[in-house]
C-alpha cells in the first residue's frame, strides 16, 4: 500500500503543480554545479511530504518501494 501512495502522490504532483517544470527553473549561486538544484530540493520536499524522520530512511525507500 505504501508503495501504491507514494507513486500516486508522484503522479498527483506532476500532473497538478507541474512541479519538474518549476524547480528546472530554479537556480543557485553555485559554480559548476554536480547536481542542479531541483535534484537536490526533490528529495528534500517528498521527505518532508511523506513526513519521513532521516534521509537513510528515504533511501531505504527509495530504493526498496521504487525497484520492486
Amino acid at each position: 500500500m505504501r508503495r501504491n501512495y507514494f507513486v500516486k502522490l508522484v503522479r498527483y504532483m506532476k500532473n497538478v503543480y507541474h512541479l519538474q517544470h518549476g524547480l528546472n527553473k530554479l537556480s543557485d549561486g553555485r559554480a559548476n554545479p554536480t547536481y542542479s538544484t531541483g535534484q537536490v530540493i526533490l528529495p528534500v520536499l517528498f521527505g518532508f511530504l511523506l513526513r519521513i524522520k532521516s534521509f537513510n530512511e528515504q533511501s531505504f525507500m527509495s530504493q526498496h518501494l521504487l525497484c520492486t
